[in-house]
Formats: structure tokens, C-alpha cells, sequence
């Protein structure tokens, strides 16, 4: 009896530390009570664990709604793909959803589709996810099927071979338009010897050329414990869902497999052309550049300065200058960062690029579009007649250009899988979960002098190499001495 009664009293304490770890384990921020109200509320949400095998576990516990939703991501991206078998990651995780020991493709299609449920992959810049998105009703069944694809992938031939003609088929979409290729042949001149240079989807060649054992391979040395991480996002106990995890995807095995330190982008001034004959007198442009770190505070000021910059662009060199049929600019958040400003579709190319100055030089003089002008809500009021200049100084709307970009942070909130990648976003780039929490702030504390310094700095004095592809008549157009410096004229 007192033999029984001892085990019973260990089994209840082993619980009970089970729970305590799953309810207490939140994860601890410095200075927390000086946050935002949004971060001070979803910090005490947010759990870290540690697997068995080393591998880190960030569950958010979601309580206004049943979805339950797993992103396993791999560290790596770009950087770890080998020459001539660029696209491996992308169609070994596809494949592995294509069929597993205990599940065939058939059975996983059909599960999946009777508990509404859904397993993708993505291979991405920085690190590739496979994830999972189901009912809380269904999540222990769909669970099993999600851990078998990734422990017990069958790799079929025949799946295999269907999924390397889906890659070529969009790899060839992808080299018939016109705006891809632009970007495409501005990587190869600007990105060459980097890891951007390389594409993730592959070329027609290294995909052709992947077999089975490639793929075998690369699972078994590549998609290991050592690149692993796993964000959960939903209305989970913690402690059983990592108990669940510790069961199956806590035994991958360690290999030592090392993701490469990232350099940064060196970017020149340069003019390139691509003759594109099927374009039939239309231009497709696009310029990248150097901006700062994710980690800097330039950053997050350039990216809020974007989008005041995007109207400008819009107003300068669409409505005004007629020179484009669509235009925009922003940054790529990756481990090396670069500025983008695309142009879509124009007919009067050179007169495109000299109008982006225009509409530089108008920002970086410290002006904006008025949006009080227009009629748009600001944080005084609304004014519901269009009144005064076309700009004013930043100042005077940076309330209201602050309010509709913390708007559009708030509706990327929307979906648990949306919360997960942000998550995901801070892990790899911030060294913790909670980064994207700190975004409001960060927004509110940034001045009219900071935006027009970051323009100043990274748009104004910036080194750009733009690539304009079109057939020969529109190429001819194309005055490169225009492209090789800034041409607007910045008022001090």
C-alpha cells in the first residue's frame, strides 16, 4: 500500500511540474512595464521549451479562436543550397508532404480535407517552414499525420517526379514574365558570389537534375535537429503540446550541420539593360540599394519612411508624370538587407527614374502628400473637404501617417498563422520571440528629423544599380547617364 501510495505521489508531483512548466514558463522581458499596452498583453502569452534534442519550441497561447496552427522552420535558406542543386530544399519538403510510413499521399488528402485542415511548405531567403494549420478538434489526429511526413517521408518516385514538374513549370512562368526576369538578371549582376544570387525554386537545370537519392541525402544531412525551430500559435496547454512534440519531432537527431554567416550586400552604382522582345515597347525597371540592418534603428525609420515615400511616388511619377503604370518601394527584411523601388509597365523609362528623384527629393526635403488635405482621418479630426498645398512638412502629418502604419501592423495580426511568422521573423533575425511586439513603439518614437535623415542618407546619397529590361526600340530610350546619379533637387 505505502509502495503504491509513493508512486502515486511522484506520478501527481511529475504532473503537477508538467502543468507548473507549461503555465509559469512565459517568457520574461526587461522593462516590460514601460511597453505598449498591445505588448504588455501578449508577452505573458508567449512560452519557450526546449526539446530533448536542443531544438527551441515558442508556443503563443491564442485564446480568441479554435485554430491551432505549426510552423517547423529550418535555418539556412539561401545560404545552404549547393551549386547546381539550387531548389533541393524546396522540393525535398514538398515531397515530404507527398506521402510517409503510416500515411500515403491519398490519406493525407483526404484527412486533411475532412478536418478542414492544411500542411504546406515554403522555402524561403533566410530559412524554409513546413507548417500546419487545423481545428483544435482535430489537432492530436492531424498531429500524427503532420510528424510522420517529417520523420518517415516515403520520398516516391512518382511524387517526386510530379513535384519537380510543378517547380519547372513555374520556374518557366517565372522566366516568360517580364518583371521577374528584371529581377532576376539585376540579382545575377548585383548579387553575384553572395547567397542571394542563388534561387530557391532552382533553375530548369539543377531541378531536372535532382533524383531521389539527392533528396534522401539532403534530408538526412540537411533538415536535422540542428537547423530546427517550432512556433506554435493557438489555444494550447503548453506542457502537453510540448510533451507531444518531445515524443516525435524531440527524437530528430543532431548532425552538426552549420548555417553559414550571412555578409553583407555590397551594392554599385550600375545601369544594366536586358533585351526582352516580347515585351513590345514596354519597360520593366527596378533598382536595388544598401539600407541599414534589421537591428539598426535606421530600419525601422526607413520602412515607416516608405510609406510616406510611396505616395509620393505614386502622386510624382504615375498621376503626375504619367511615366509608369504602377510603381513602389520598400525593404527586404532579410539577414542582408537591400532597398527595392520597382516600376511596372512603363513607356517612358528614363522619364520614370528621374520622376523616383523628384519624388526622393520632395522627402527628403521634409515634405510629404498633405494628407490633411485630402480629407484623411488624422489624430485631430477628420477634414472632410480637400484643402490647401498638394505637401506639407512631414510634421504636420506625421501623426497620421504613424496611425496608418501602425494600422497595417495591426492587421497583420489577424490570422494565427500571420502571428506565427512574426514570431518566426523575430526569433531569426532578433535572437527572441517578443521583437515584433516592440514595433508600436519603436513607430511612435521616430521624428520628422529621422525620416528626412534616413532619406537623406539611404535614398538621396544611396548607390543604386537599376536593370531595366525591354525589347531594343524601348531600350533605346533609356538614358543611362540619368540612371548612373540622383537627379532631383533636394531644398535645405
Amino acid at each position: 500500500m505505502r509502495k503504491s501510495f509513493k508512486f502515486l505521489v511522484i506520478a501527481l508531483i511529475a504532473i503537477s511540474m508538467l502543468f507548473s512548466c507549461a503555465t509559469s514558463g512565459g517568457i520574461k522581458v526587461e522593462n516590460i512595464e514601460n511597453a505598449n499596452s498591445f505588448m504588455k498583453a501578449n508577452v505573458p502569452s508567449l512560452y519557450e521549451f526546449t526539446l530533448d534534442n536542443g531544438v527551441k519550441v515558442i508556443v503563443k497561447k491564442q485564446d480568441t479562436n479554435r485554430i491551432f496552427t505549426m510552423k517547423v522552420i529550418y535555418e539556412g535558406g539561401l545560404a545552404m543550397l549547393p551549386k547546381g542543386k539550387e531548389g533541393i530544399e524546396a522540393i525535398t519538403l514538398s515531397t515530404m508532404l507527398r506521402g510517409s510510413k503510416n500515411y500515403t499521399f491519398e490519406d493525407i488528402k483526404t484527412i486533411s480535407f475532412e478536418n478542414s485542415s492544411g500542411m504546406a511548405s515554403v522555402a524561403g531567403i533566410d530559412y524554409s517552414e513546413i507548417s500546419l494549420s487545423t481545428i483544435d478538434k482535430y489537432w492530436d489526429e492531424m498531429l500524427n499525420v503532420f510528424t510522420d511526413a517529417i520523420l518517415n517521408p516515403t520520398f516516391d518516385q512518382q511524387q517526386l517526379k510530379l513535384v519537380k514538374l510543378d517547380k519547372l513549370k513555374a520556374i518557366k512562368e517565372r522566366n516568360s514574365d517580364p518583371m521577374d526576369v528584371t529581377t532576376d538578371k539585376l540579382h545575377e549582376k548585383t548579387f553575384k558570389g553572395h547567397p542571394y544570387a542563388s534561387s530557391m525554386d532552382g533553375t530548369e537545370e539543377s531541378v531536372s537534375s535532382i533524383s531521389v537519392d539527392d533528396v534522401k541525402k539532403w534530408y538526412n544531412e540537411e533538415l536535422m535537429a540542428d537547423r530546427m525551430m517550432i512556433v506554435a500559435v493557438g489555444n494550447f496547454n503548453p506542457g502537453k503540446l510540448v510533451a507531444q512534440l518531445n515524443k516525435t519531432l524531440g527524437k530528430v537527431p543532431v548532425k552538426n550541420s552549420k548555417v553559414p554567416v550571412i555578409e553583407k550586400l555590397k551594392i554599385p552604382q550600375a545601369c544594366y539593360t536586358e533585351v526582352f522582345p516580347a515585351s513590345k515597347g514596354i519597360a520593366y525597371i527596378r533598382g536595388d540599394y544598401e539600407i541599414p540592418a534589421l537591428t539598426s534603428k535606421d530600419f525601422i525609420t526607413l520602412q515607416f519612411a516608405y510609406s510616406i515615400f510611396n505616395e509620393l511616388l505614386f502622386e510624382v511619377v504615375r498621376t503626375q508624370n504619367a511615366a509608369c503604370y504602377s510603381v513602389g518601394a520598400g525593404p527586404k527584411a532579410f539577414k542582408a538587407t537591400y532597398g527595392a523601388v520597382t516600376i511596372f509597365k512603363s513607356d517612358k523609362p528614363t522619364l520614370a527614374k528621374t520622376s523616383i528623384d523628384e519624388a526622393i527629393a520632395i522627402l527628403a526635403s521634409g515634405k510629404a502628400i498633405n494628407l490633411k488635405a485630402q480629407g484623411i482621418k488624422t489624430n485631430e479630426g477628420t477634414v472632410t473637404k480637400s484643402s490647401g498645398p498638394k505637401y506639407a512638412p512631414i510634421q504636420e502629418n506625421l501623426e497620421a501617417y504613424k496611425a496608418k502604419f501602425i494600422n497595417s501592423f495591426y492587421s497583420a495580426q489577424v490570422t494565427n498563422s500571420a502571428i506565427a511568422s512574426q514570431i518566426v521573423s523575430s526569433q531569426i533575425y532578433f535572437g527572441n520571440a517578443y521583437n515584433y511586439l516592440k514595433f508600436i513603439d519603436e513607430v511612435n518614437a521616430i521624428t520628422a528629423e529621422d525620416v528626412v535623415k534616413v532619406a537623406n542618407k539611404y535614398l538621396v546619397n544611396g548607390k543604386v544599380s537599376w536593370m531595366v529590361v525591354g525589347d531594343k526600340g524601348i531600350l533605346s530610350k533609356v538614358k543611362k547617364d540619368k540612371f548612373m546619379k540622383f537627379t532631383g533637387k533636394v531644398e535645405k
